[in-house]
Order: C-alpha cells, then sequence, then structure tokens
C-alpha cells in the first residue's frame, strides 16, 4: 500500500533527521541504528494518532449532519462523540511531543560538538 505524501506536519523534520523519505522509512528499506529506530517508532505512533484524530472528525461531523431532531438525545450523542475526539487530539499531541523529543535527541547526538571558547586576553 503507498504511503501517502504527508503523513504528519512533522514528517519533513523526521526525513531530514533520518536521511530518507517517509516512503522508504515507512517500507523499511532503511536500516536504522537506536535512536532512529525510536525516531520512526515515535513517527510510526504519531501516524496512527493522527488517523485516529481524522477518523473520530468524521464521526462527530456524521453525528451532527443527521437529519434528526436536535433534542436531548441527539445533544448527548455530539457530547460523547466529542469527548472521544477530545481523548484522540490529546493522544496526538503527546504522540507529536514523544516524536519531537525523540527528533531533539537525535539532533543533539549529531550535533557537532564545539570546543570550549578561548578566553579573552587582553
Amino acid at each position: 500500500m503507498p504511503v501517502p505524501p504527508s503523513l504528519t506536519r512533522l514528517d519533513s523534520r523526521v526525513e531530514a533527521a533520518l536521511g530518507a523519505s517517509i516512503a522508504v522509512l515507512h517500507a523499511e528499506q532503511a536500516r536504522p541504528g537506536a535512536a532512529e529506530a525510536r525516531v520512526l517508532d515515535a513517527h510510526r505512533a504519531l501516524t496512527k494518532a493522527e488517523t485516529a484524530v481524522a477518523f473520530e472528525r468524521i464521526r462527530l461531523l456524521i453525528c451532527a449532519d443527521r437529519q434528526r431532531r436536535v433534542d436531548d438525545r441527539l445533544l448527548a450523542d455530539l457530547g460523547v462523540q466529542l469527548e472521544v475526539l477530545e481523548d484522540a487530539a490529546a493522544s496526538r499531541d503527546q504522540a507529536e511531543a514523544d516524536l519531537l523529543e525523540h527528533l531533539q535527541a537525535l539532533q543533539n547526538r549529531d550535533a557537532p560538538r564545539s570546543p570550549a571558547a578561548p578566553g579573552r586576553s587582553r
């Protein structure tokens, strides 16, 4: 199954950090090290969370779009579906934070270490 061109808003950062396209990474053609594997796993988790948010959003829209009388039952159904969407969004936000943390750790590891700045002499 082909991978869509963009799965998350952090795809370009993942590609830059890992040096391969999302499609290649998801096809498991890359052989990442431990830190890179953590980034890839976190990206997969974020992708699943983004999918859950999209699914629950559509369910909320379908619930709201029904041709039925606005009554306590409809309002209760909307309230329940909104809570489910809020939970999915919170999970997505946590997955995004986890991915950012792993990306930062990878970037810190790969950043060139600068020697201590020489003292000024007068």
